[in-house]
């Protein structure tokens, strides 16, 4: 789970970082409160209304005159304590049973020390039933109808109180780490979009944005300044291999001349072959390294026509070449490198197979999928990846009979600037299937 965790995305981790703190102190405060020692709520409740009869006795006791005693009264009563005055005489009758877990019970057990009080079921006015009387002197005494007990399971202000102090600690620092890793994640996403349409043959000369905070902007002019050296790296190894292979047509006309010229037969064929097969060298190479795929207009070509004039091409040269597919479809694409694509592929069956096949497959969501398959050796499928680099050859797996191991590498490179994937599958029984998938819409890249 952590390795999960660590795997994820730094976003993700500086929030749960940030946050679990937090909410870990917040919870052990909740558990802290609840194991606490505390006191019933009825407990303190009882002991508070105790507090309050007794200082209402108190005052009456001092009043000088009856109406300082009404006033007393009065006042009571408006803090929901409802009192009233009656004789001496009712702390003499019999007192009410209740339980001890009457809440009445537990005022009466929370007096202080020398206050007469008894629990009645009434008084002899009747006006307060059941009622708590306090004597006053050996004449008066004054009868309370207690409040009731409000539940423990009500929210005290207190609570309420902690709450709020709670969440004002708790969101706040939410918010910020949010926000906190946010900001450092959302420049590593758009370095991370930018490396992915990343071409160091075209597009702007520096695509990483170097503004933010100083690590990443150290970090955007690392990648530019990266993405430069790589530019001019593929440009100085493209220029020397293109002054090579150029440079090599002068001896090689001149190689061929003379071949010519000799008069043993077996000698002069061994040689001129010789020299075909390096000419061809040359020509593939400097058509792969012209790189001219990403520079064609896009266009809405018409797919079954362009296979088929694929097809015919090699139909034409003796080879069984055959298309299935629909007569007509406009796909927006380059057409020559998309042609040339398909051509590479026919011409890599037609090498190694006897029967090659070209499918399209238009699909409901308006991508296609080109596929050429054959009915020769395969290629193993721990070499299916090889083969799609330059200049890689797998003699052992099909018999070549031509080429230098640039054709796939084209290939691949078209698809690619089409923002498509090329796949090759060993078919059944035997044979290979090469798969061109491309999107409902090609992108720019102008």
């Amino acid at each position: 789970m952590l390795a999960r965790f660590f795997a994820g995305s730094i976003h993700r981790q500086i929030a749960v970082l940030a946050v679990a703190p937090v909410v870990l102190f917040a919870i052990l405060g909740i558990i802290s409160e609840n194991l606490a020692i505390k006191e019933p709520e009825s407990v303190s409740q009882a002991r508070a209304i105790a507090m309050r009869i007794e200082f209402v006795t108190d005052m009456i006791r001092s009043a000088e005159t009856a109406d300082q005693e009404t006033t007393i009264l009065e006042a009571a009563r408006r803090t929901g304590l409802q009192v009233e005055e009656v004789s001496a005489a009712e702390l003499q009758g019999p007192e009410l049973q209740v339980d001890e877990d009457d809440f009445r019970f537990e005022i009466e057990n929370n007096f202080s020390p020398g206050v007469d009080a008894k629990l009645r079921a009434t008084t002899e006015t009747g006006h307060l039933q059941p009622v708590l009387v306090v004597g006053m002197d050996q004449r008066r005494a004054l009868a309370f109808l207690p409040p009731p007990a409000v539940s423990d399971s009500r929210i005290t202000d207190r609570e309420i109180s902690d709450l709020l102090a709670t969440m004002a600690m708790f969101v706040p620092v939410v918010l910020l780490s949010l926000y906190g890793s946010r900001m450092i994640a959302s420049p590593l996403q758009r370095f991370s979009q930018a490396a992915r349409d990343l071409d160091p043959d075209d597009g702007p000369e520096r695509p990483f944005d170097e503004i933010g905070p100083p690590e990443v902007r150290t970090l955007a002019k690392s990648l530019n300044d990266m993405r430069s050296r790589v530019h001019a790296m593929i440009e100085a190894r493209t220029r020397t291999l293109r002054a090579i292979s150029h440079d090599l047509r002068t001896p090689l006309t001149r190689l061929r001349l003379r071949a010519e010229r000799s008069t043993e037969l077996p000698l002069r064929t061994a040689l001129l072959a010789d020299i075909d097969a390096l000419t061809l060298m040359v020509e593939e190479t400097l058509v792969y390294l012209r790189k001219d795929t990403s520079n064609e207009v896009q266009l809405r070509a018409d797919l079954p026509s362009l296979i088929n004039t694929v097809c015919n091409d090699f139909t034409d040269m003796g080879y069984l070449v055959a298309y299935r597919g629909p007569d007509r479809f406009a796909y927006p694409c380059r057409p020559h490198a998309l042609k040339r694509a398909v051509a590479n592929l026919v011409d890599n069956g037609t090498k190694f197979a006897q029967n090659v096949n070209v499918v399209l497959l238009v699909k409901p969501d308006g991508s296609i999928s080109i596929s050429v398959t054959d009915d020769g050796p395969g290629i193993p499928p721990e070499f299916h990846a090889d083969v799609l680099q330059p200049f890689y050859k797998l003699d052992s797996a099909r018999n070549d009979r031509g080429g230098f191991g640039l054709g796939l590498s084209v290939v691949k490179d078209v698809v690619d600037s089409h923002f498509g994937t090329l796949t090759l599958e060993n078919a059944t029984p035997h044979g290979l299937i090469a798969e061109i998938n491309l999107p409902s819409r090609i992108r720019s890249t102008g």
